[in-house]
């Protein structure tokens, strides 16, 4: 499965392009800007009313979507980060994809705080082990120990984290992809767009249990 994960800041019509130049089979977007792009119903979404938030595309069938809110609000009280869950179909497996933009809290960066909006999604993922899981996206995860708070309760629900990749000009990883029933087989390349994130192209393949 070749599965491509960007944040797109918003820019418009990118997810659109970068559909049309890579033809992944999934991506996982955060900072859609929905209006502007023309990816038609192969697309679950959760977004603010000027279209701004997380989705899921995939080439064949999305089901049984899910929209999270944080439980935190960012400062100033007024914006929620959101997360797009779906079902899709790899082969003959079921595969539980998450989009995941993570709480921010800036200047603050709470860990307490992005460790709970994972645990709220985590809560809301099928407990049967035998359903394979992507969770990717942008955790933005500011510090060592924010990576390692996030990789520990991944861990403990049984994901393990399979590539992380830079964000320009930090030392850190802020985009991270974890998998259940998941293995990576390659990093096809990392992508270089107006987005201030770089985006990621992997083959992921998916376990048959």
């Amino acid at each position: 499965m070749k599965v491509l994960i960007q944040n797109l800041q918003k820019k418009k019509s990118l997810a659109t392009h970068l559909q049309n130049q890579y033809n992944p089979d999934l991506m996982l977007l955060q900072e859609i800007n929905l209006p502007s792009e023309s990816l038609g119903t192969k697309l679950a979404h959760f977004t603010s009313m000027n279209g701004y938030g997380t989705a899921i595309y995939f080439s064949g069938e999305l089901k049984e979507v899910q929209k999270v809110k944080s439980p935190h609000a960012e400062i100033g009280g007024f914006i929620y980060k959101k997360t797009t869950i779906a079902t899709t179909i790899a082969g003959e497996v079921e595969v539980q994809c998450i989009s995941f933009h993570g709480y921010n809290g800036q200047p603050f960066q709470s860990i307490d705080k992005l460790v709970a909006h994972v645990q709220t999604v985590l809560s809301l993922l099928s407990s049967s082990t035998s359903k394979p899981i992507i969770f990717a996206g942008d955790f933005n995860t500011w510090t060592n120990e924010h990576v390692n708070a996030v990789t520990n309760i991944m861990d403990k629900a049984g994901l393990q984290l399979l590539y992380s990749w830079p964000y320009p000009g930090r030392e850190v990883p802020l985009d991270h992809v974890f998998g259940r029933g998941v293995d990576l087989r390659k990093v096809v390349g990392v992508l270089e767009n107006e987005a201030d994130h770089l985006g990621v192209l992997l083959d992921l393949e998916v376990k048959k249990r």
